[in-house]
C-alpha cells in the first residue's frame, strides 16, 4: 500500500534575511509540514552523483507536488536539516528532490 511509505514528516522552511544594524540576519521559518519520505543514498550512487556536480546524501520523495527555489528553502527531518541541491523531479505521481545534510 503506496499510503505507507510516505510516513514521514518533513517541515520546508524558508529562508528570510532581515538587515540589522550589525549586518544579514538569516532566520528559517516554517511554512510547510508535509508527508514524505526520506531515503538515504548508496555510498555508489554518492560518489556518482559527486563526480557530476555536488555531494548529495539523501533523496526525499513526496506523493504531490512540491515547488521550491534552491538556496531559498530547506527540510527539517528527525533533528537534522537537508538542502536541496537540484530542482524538484516529477516521476511517476511522485515528486523527487535530492538533496544533501547541512
Amino acid at each position: 500500500m503506496q499510503v505507507n511509505l510516505f510516513k514521514d514528516r518533513i517541515q520546508i522552511q524558508q529562508k528570510t534575511v532581515t538587515q540589522t544594524a550589525t549586518g544579514q540576519t538569516v532566520i528559517w521559518k516554517p511554512i510547510q509540514t508535509k508527508y514524505g519520505r526520506k531515503i538515504p543514498l548508496d555510498t555508489k550512487t554518492r560518489i556518482q552523483y559527486q563526480q557530476l556536480k555536488s555531494e548529495v546524501s539523501h533523496k526525499m520523495i513526496f506523493k504531490d507536488g512540491v515547488t521550491l527555489d534552491l538556496g531559498t528553502y530547506r527540510f527539517y527531518h528527525g533533528g537534522n536539516t537537508y538542502e536541496p541541491i537540484d530542482p524538484p523531479v516529477s516521476l511517476a505521481n511522485n515528486t523527487v528532490i535530492l538533496v544533501k545534510e547541512s
